[in-house]
C-alpha cells in the first residue's frame, strides 16, 4: 500500500528544517558588531571578532625587529622610519601592543612614543596618538608567522600590504611588499628585550657584586700577609 504525502506535509517539513538556519543567521546579523561590551557572550565568540578591543588593556612586549633584507633593525627617528638601526640604537627599541585577541597589534617606538603606520599610498610613517581613546586604524597590523621562523606584518586597513624594507634599509611601499615580491623584504625576526628599569637594576647588582668581590679579595690578602 503506497503512502502518499500531501504538498502541505512537504512544506511543513521544509519549514522545520530551515527554521534553525534562519534563527542562526538572524543572530549572526544581530551580532555583526564587535561583541566585546556584552558580558553574556562567551569568550570564544569574542576571539572570532576581528575588531579592536577598547576594554581589554593591551599586552606589551619590548622587542627589536631585525630585518632579513637589510640585516639591521627597524628604528623610528622622529617621523623617519628605516631599517638601519644597530643593537645599541635607542630608536630601535620597539613596543608591540596587542589590539585584540586575534593577533592584531601596534608597533610603538619606546624613545619617541610614535606608532608605525601605513598611509593610503602604502608609505610607512611614524605618528603620535593625540587622543587616548582614538583608534589608529592605519597603525594596526596582523602578525603572520612564516615557515622560515620570521614574522610578517600585514596591514589591517589595507589587506595584502606588508611592512617591507630594501637591502639598504629604505621602506618599501605596502603594495610593492605584497606576496608577489620576495619574502625576505617583508620578513623580520622578533627579538625580545628587557625593560630599561630591569636592565639598570641588573647592571647595578652586577657592579655591587664586583665591588663586594674586590673587597673580600683585599681582606683575604691582608690576612694572608699577617
Amino acid at each position: 500500500m503506497e503512502i502518499r504525502r500531501s504538498p502541505l506535509n512537504w512544506i511543513c517539513g521544509l519549514i522545520l528544517i530551515l527554521l534553525p538556519l534562519i534563527s542562526i543567521t538572524s543572530a549572526a546579523r544581530h551580532r555583526s558588531k564587535c561583541p566585546y561590551e556584552d558580558d553574556s557572550i562567551p569568550i570564544w565568540e569574542k576571539i572570532q571578532c576581528d575588531k579592536s578591543d577598547p576594554n581589554t588593556p593591551p599586552v606589551k612586549r619590548l622587542v627589536r625587529l631585525y630585518s632579513r633584507a637589510s640585516s639591521k633593525h627597524i628604528q623610528m627617528e622622529a617621523t623617519a622610519v628605516n631599517a638601519r638601526g644597530n643593537k645599541s640604537s635607542e630608536y630601535a627599541r620597539l613596543v608591540l601592543e596587542s589590539d585584540n585577541l586575534t593577533g592584531r597589534l601596534k608597533i610603538r617606538s619606546e624613545k619617541t612614543n610614535r606608532y608605525l603606520c601605513m598611509n593610503k599610498k602604502g608609505e610607512l610613517v611614524a605618528r603620535l596618538q593625540k587622543q587616548k581613546n582614538r583608534t589608529l586604524k592605519r597603525c594596526i597590523f596582523r602578525q603572520i608567522q612564516a615557515n622560515s621562523g620570521y614574522s610578517e606584518f600585514e596591514s589591517v586597513k589595507y589587506p595584502q600590504w606588508f611592512i617591507g624594507f630594501s637591502k639598504g634599509g629604505v621602506p618599501i611601499k605596502g603594495s610593492r611588499g605584497s606576496r608577489r615580491q620576495k619574502p625576505r623584504y617583508r620578513q623580520f625576526l622578533v627579538i625580545n628585550l628587557r625593560p630599561e628599569k630591569k636592565r639598570r637594576n641588573h647592571l647595578k647588582r652586577a657592579i655591587q657584586y664586583n665591588e663586594l668581590k674586590k673587597r673580600i679579595i683585599r681582606l683575604l690578602r691582608m690576612k694572608l700577609r699577617l
